[in-house]
């Protein structure tokens, strides 16, 4: 590379402690590189470890080896291990947790939280003259984000959160806690139930409720992205439900690319690699000096990834443009699109 103009993007991954993600999301990196990379586009991957403490010391070989800017780790600790270092030497770091606690002061998280998911659906739902909400949810860190955001992006839009159950997550607990919503919901009755689940815990719900006599023709049931893949489609209790997810088309054509490139297919959050590698090289081809700073990756206009368009704001919390599918007998489809490009205010 002698003599040419050299972007170096430090890639902190958990090669060690969880191969299989690492493996994943490395894959991907390497695809964006393929895809977007030019003859000075350097790929440093690391292994992060599994402590704050591994993963500062990695940031400090990835310093000394030149980073322009550290991708990953993937975990809470980790982010915040390897930020510690990168900040004295004013390197943004671009991390793969969904906990947005750790961003900020050039730390950004670039994941599917779930409070875009919940942002995005109430906003579709209040659209759609649903003012009342009920919450059914687990009992875990996951379950209570959820419930925060949905009365957050509620009483913003002049809505409710009337009841809200919750569960340990196994499929009968969460068939229970359905049943007991159920009769909650006849002395008080919401326009909109969301079910902050997925796979065959959210399975168990839907007949659940409609067993305990909830009238599905009345009340619309909403998910987050957990509704997603697998069998939760085939669910006819289910039917009709609205749920946030990143654009379909764009998330299709990455995973052909990833398949033919790797003959396997993607992990859910291999494309946070793709993506990180991608906005790092579109960010250094934004400034003058070539260099990563802050004011590149927050850029308006923002990126558009595997997963759609998003931008990052100046806390380090990311925005994305989120589609409103819809579950439908033959598969579900899209009733409100996601966006293309983000509003610029």
């Amino acid at each position: 590379m002698t003599g040419r103009n050299i972007v170096r993007i430090g890639l902190l991954l958990p090669f060690a402690s969880r191969p299989a993600e690492a493996g994943a999301l490395y894959q991907a990196a390497e695809l964006a590189v393929f895809t977007y990379g030019e003859p000075g586009t350097l790929l440093i991957p690391r292994d992060s470890g599994a402590t704050a403490a591994s993963a500062a010391d990695a940031a400090r070989l990835l310093l000394r080896d030149g980073a322009d800017v550290i991708l990953g780790p993937v975990e809470r600790d980790t982010v915040v291990g390897a930020a510690q270092v990168a900040r004295e030497r004013n390197v943004p770091v671009v991390g793969f947790s969904s906990d947005r606690t750790v961003a900020g002061d050039g730390v950004y998280i670039l994941s599917l939280p779930l409070e875009e998911d919940v942002r995005r659906i109430v906003d579709y739902a209040a659209g759609k003259g649903l003012r009342s909400y009920a919450l059914l949810a687990p009992e875990n860190d996951y379950g209570r984000r959820v419930e925060a955001a949905l009365r957050a992006e509620a009483a913003a839009r002049g809505a409710s959160v009337t009841l809200t159950q919750f569960y340990t997550r196994t499929d009968r607990d969460a068939a229970a806690a359905a049943r007991t919503l159920a009769t909650q919901l006849r002395r008080t009755p919401v326009q909109a139930i969301l079910i902050a689940e997925g796979g065959s815990v959210l399975r168990a719900t839907g007949p659940a409720l409609l067993i305990g006599g909830v009238n599905m023709g009345q009340v619309k049931l909403l998910g987050t992205g957990a509704w997603a893949g697998g069998d939760t489609q085939r669910e006819p209790t289910l039917a009709g439900g609205w749920y946030a997810s990143p654009d379909p088309a764009l998330r299709a054509d990455f995973e052909q690319r990833y398949r033919s490139a790797f003959n396997r297919a993607p992990s859910r959050i291999a494309s946070l690699g793709y993506d990180g590698v991608m906005l790092a090289i579109e960010a250094a081809k934004q400034s003058r000096q070539g260099d990563i700073s802050r004011a590149t990756l927050e850029r308006p206009d923002g990126f558009t990834g595997a997963d759609g368009v998003f931008r990052f704001r100046a806390d380090g919390s990311i925005e994305r443009g989120l589609a409103i599918l819809e579950l439908r007998q033959q598969g579900p489809a899209a009733v409100d699109p996601a966006p293309r490009t983000l509003r610029v205010n």
